[in-house]
């Protein structure tokens, strides 16, 4: 990030607590608990529909072109009905720090998953175990990958 007089706010990732909504937004008010995913988006364009929201025709990358980032005590939410998620649980719930992950890694291991055709007739293998690579294990998993024991080479099993 180049230098500045000002500052800039940065970072994708965050959860939050709706403070305020504008008159066209629907569907989220005050006291939510929100996600905001990798980028934001309108959730409705041909691209959105498709699952391609990073190609989003009205969105855009956090803490770019006067969008605030995510690592703020505040931040400003374009397209906030077709950006954040609102999540079933209360600001104090003890999950949240798991939640966190549903912004970024989570979605990102999920995609590679899905991506890969990952089914119950799949075997997984998974080169790194960062945030991300571990959140393809855990989408692999829930996909199906070791949904029942496979017989060894030769046949039988053990």
């Amino acid at each position: 990030m180049p230098a500045s007089g000002h500052g800039e706010r940065m970072g994708h990732e965050f959860l939050g607590v709706v403070e305020d909504v504008g008159a066209e937004v629907s569907g989220l008010k005050r006291g939510d608990l929100v996600v905001a995913p990798f980028v934001w988006s309108d959730n409705i364009c041909d691209f959105c529909r498709e699952g391609l929201h990073t190609s989003c025709r009205h969105g855009g990358l956090w803490a770019r072109d006067g969008v605030d980032g995510g690592q703020g005590e505040a931040v400003r939410v374009p397209q906030a009905q077709g950006t954040l998620v609102k999540l079933p649980v209360a600001e104090d719930s003890a999950l949240l720090p798991s939640l966190l992950t549903l912004s970024d890694v989570f979605c990102t291991g999920h995609h590679c998953a899905v991506t890969a055709g990952v089914d119950s007739r799949t075997t997984v293998t998974v080169v790194g175990d960062g945030a991300v690579g571990l959140s393809a294990v855990l989408a692999a998993k829930r996909l199906g990958a070791w949904g029942s024991p496979r017989p060894k080479a030769g046949g039988g099993s053990s």
